[in-house]
């Protein structure tokens, strides 16, 4: 593995750190604390889709840059660092306004970089390896973000929910955030090439729509986000505000779905350079339209959560999260990367964009909305997730018959076994040989 790849691995563990103090269901106890109203939740929910529907600028300026680096180190170094000023909101008049306004910067920052990023990590990873290249990088930093996010549950259920607690949380984020963008900025990157750079988004958009593949798998998925909009901004606020559980209770929980997708990443990495990775999106995009009715159907129980953790993990987390942007690259034209990935990832984040607001709309509409069924007390945010859930039923079955290239067909249990034995055991072996040559 050259230099570069290994800068990225560093680079990425920076920032997942960065994420898990600054981001999730720390930032969304920030905004209750700060007195966000379901509305403004609902707003909070649906910034990052929006500002990712931005990513088509890139297509407008792209052939006057020289690299992709010129526009993504300024805007991610000042991004990241730019995170410890929420330390100081809570005490600026306006602090609520400003506090959404800097999280708006933030999120149009990394749109803007993601499709260049990715197009410079598309050219720096060899084709036949980008699952294995990328299991490995997930799963180091899965192993960083797990203890990253025990250490910001502990410290915010130790110093409370105030102005000291969440404070210390984003004051380390934005030292990580600094050091992050350096990382950037010493990281090899391959030639830029004109011919990527230098069309515009109605010319990129029309030589697209003549590949059948990235047609389906951009139409399909734009239903996909829409349907997931609807109630997952508010998975957080139920675990903490109906069920009460502590911020270290959530920390655990969302742990172990990393700590599950940490070990599943080699998985479907390895599995999907050698049958493709089409089929397996297909299957983990049907279980987890599934997972959203289980969080509608959530007791007052750890354990019932703890399980479905576990599948998030399997699935999501190291499943079709990362399944897209394996099969993305896949299909996406060689000389077309960029405006590929700026297209998809618009057209996906505004539909994702809407799912949000209208799930935030009718939370806010319907905020005393409830009956109860046996133990279950259906609210407002349980119903947009019933809603989300027979959205993604619609959007799974449109996406199974759609075609996103061709993909060796294999038995799933064969595919269990095969890829514990070649990949996760091996993997498994090696670092605990690592462990003990350095004790």
């Amino acid at each position: 593995m050259n230099l570069a790849l290994r800068i990225s691995i560093f680079e990425g563990t920076l920032a997942v750190f960065i994420n898990q103090l600054f981001g999730g269901v720390y930032l969304t106890g920030y905004f209750l604390w700060m007195g966000a109203s379901p509305f403004l939740i609902g707003l909070f929910g649906s910034i990052p889709s929006l500002a990712s529907a931005l990513q088509i600028l890139p297509l407008l300026f792209a052939h006057r840059l020289n690299s992709r680096k010129q526009l993504i180190v300024p805007l991610m170094w000042i991004a990241r660092t730019g995170i410890a000023t929420f330390a100081l909101f809570p005490i600026l008049k306006g602090g609520l306004f400003l506090s959404y306004a800097m999280y708006m910067y933030i999120q149009i920052a990394g749109a803007i970089s993601s499709p260049l990023w990715q197009s410079w990590m598309a050219d720096l990873v060899p084709k036949h390896s980008i699952g294995s290249y990328f299991g490995l990088r997930n799963f180091v930093l899965g192993v960083v973000q797990i203890p990253a996010m025990f250490i910001a549950g502990i410290v915010l259920d130790a110093l409370g929910e105030n102005t000291k607690g969440f404070s210390v949380l984003f004051l380390l984020a934005g030292l990580a955030g600094f050091l992050n963008g350096y990382l950037l900025k010493i990281q090899h990157e391959p030639v830029y090439r004109i011919r990527e750079s230098s069309i515009g988004p109605v010319t990129s958009f029309k030589l697209l729509m003549h590949n059948k593949q990235f047609k389906n798998l951009m139409l399909s998925f734009a239903i996909w986000y829409f349907a997931v909009g609807f109630g997952s901004v508010y998975i957080n606020v139920m675990l903490l505000k109906e069920i009460q559980f502590s911020y270290l209770q959530v920390s655990i929980l969302n742990a172990v779905a990393m700590f599950i997708g940490t070990l599943f990443q080699p998985f479907w990495g390895k599995a999907g350079d050698k049958y493709g990775f089409q089929n397996f999106l297909k299957m983990c995009i049907w279980v987890q339209a599934f997972l959203i009715l289980f969080w509608g159907l959530t007791p007052k129980s750890f354990l019932y959560v703890f399980l479905l953790q576990i599948f998030i993990g399997i699935f999501v987390t190291a499943g079709s999260s990362q399944l897209i942007f394996y099969t993305l690259m896949y299909i996406a034209p060689a000389d077309l990367r960029t405006e590929a990935f700026s297209i998809f990832n618009s057209f996906s984040n505004i539909a994702l964009t809407l799912g949000s607001l209208i799930s935030g709309i009718i939370v806010s509409s319907l905020s005393n909305f409830g009956f109860k069924v046996f133990y279950l007390n259906v609210t407002s945010i349980r119903l947009t997730m019933f809603i989300s859930f027979c959205l993604r039923i619609l959007a799974a079955y449109t996406m199974s018959k759609a075609d996103l290239g061709s993909a060796r067909k294999v038995p799933f249990f064969e595919l269990v076994r095969e890829s514990f034995t070649t990949a996760i055991i091996p993997w498994m072996r090696s670092w605990t040989n690592i462990w003990r040559k350095s004790k």
